[in-house]
Formats: C-alpha cells, sequence, structure tokens
C-alpha cells in the first residue's frame, strides 16, 4: 500500500511536470483528477501509518494520541511547511533562472531597441516562472517521489541486500535489549550506592 500511495505521487508530480508550459491556462491546473490522486495517495499513507500503529501491539488507550499527532502532521505540519520549503526553493530558483534568462538584455542588443522595457521585464519574469516551476517539479518528481518508490520497493523486495526498514521484530528485540541493559545499570547503581 506504501508503494501504491508513493506510484500515486509520482503521477500527480508527472501530470505537472508535463503539462506546465507557457500556453496553459490556470485552470488546467486545477483538473480534478490529479487533485484525486494526490489525496488518495495521502489517505493510503494516512491509512497505512494507523494501521501500521494498531498492528505494532499499541494499547487502545494511547490510539486517540496517534490520530492527533496523523491529524497534526497531515493539516498542520504538511499544509504549512511543505508549501513554506517549495515557495523558498521557487523563489531562489526563479531568481537565478531570471538572471540567467536575462544575460542576453543588454543596450547594443539590436532585437530589443523597440521593445519597452517593462515588457521585456514581464517576459523574463514569465520565461523565469515556468522554467522555475518546471525544475522544482522534476527535482521532486525525480530525486524525491522516485527515490522514495524505488527505496519502498526494494525494501519490501526478497531481492534486497540489505533490510532498509527493520522488521517489527527486530525492532522489539533492541528495545527489550536496551530496556534489559537500563534495568541492570540501575540494578548495578542500587547495589553500589551506600
Amino acid at each position: 500500500m506504501t508503494a501504491i500511495a508513493f506510484g500515486l505521487a509520482v503521477i500527480y508530480l508527472a501530470y505537472f511536470y508535463f503539462v506546465i508550459d507557457y500556453g496553459v491556462e490556470k485552470e488546467m491546473l486545477f483538473v480534478p483528477l490529479p487533485l484525486f490522486i494526490r489525496g488518495a495517495g495521502a489517505v493510503i499513507i494516512s491509512i497505512v501509518f494507523l494501521t501500521s500503529i494498531v498492528q505494532s501491539g499499541l494499547p487502545f488507550q494511547v490510539f486517540p494520541q496517534a490520530l492527533t499527532i496523523n491529524g497534526f502532521t497531515g493539516a498542520v505540519i504538511g499544509a504549512t511547511f511543505g508549501p513554506a520549503v517549495i515557495g523558498e526553493i521557487l523563489r531562489r530558483t526563479m531568481a537565478k533562472n531570471a538572471d540567467l534568462l536575462s544575460a542576453n538584455i543588454v543596450d547594443f542588443n539590436p532585437d530589443l531597441t523597440h521593445i519597452p522595457i517593462a515588457r521585456i521585464y514581464g517576459i523574463v519574469q514569465t520565461q523565469a516562472l515556468v522554467v522555475s516551476m518546471k525544475e522544482i517539479y522534476g527535482w521532486l518528481l525525480i530525486i524525491v517521489a522516485l527515490t522514495s518508490l524505488l527505496v519502498i520497493l526494494v525494501s519490501y523486495s526478497s531481492v534486497r541486500p540489505f533490510a532498509i526498514f527493520p522488521k517489527w521484530s527486530n525492532v522489539r528485540r533492541v528495545i527489550k535489549h536496551i530496556v534489559r541493559t537500563d534495568k541492570d545499570i540501575r540494578n548495578n547503581e542500587i547495589c553500589t550506592q551506600p
């Protein structure tokens, strides 16, 4: 299910990476299918998260806290932190691309002598925005989404050379070892105190 959810995220990012262009109306970005795909991926991730918490032996009394944490991460952190980071990356990328695109705008360029400077500035900003958006969607698609999907697929595969995600039995064994070690240390401290 996790692989399916990340696959839906890859489809959502790929749609916008290939659709965004200079001539695209902004209404084309609000097509219901990609928004449905993104929402389905987010819901599947939430369900997998909550199901894995329940299956790990979480007592029912603590389950409402897990629901609260899930809602907090999805609605608060995801809705504010993600756009803030992407917005900052967009601002920096757009400035870089605007600098690169405006490098040929000089006084002695004969092609630009009859065009007003405000129009040239608008064209450069529009092109920089579109190039920056495609660049960011490309980073998110290739680096984040496809890499995460590949890690998930390899980690649950029988072909994997090592476990990227530990099994629950290994996690329980390590926690039991830590608890036993902690008890032994406390017992030794109690015995050595006068």
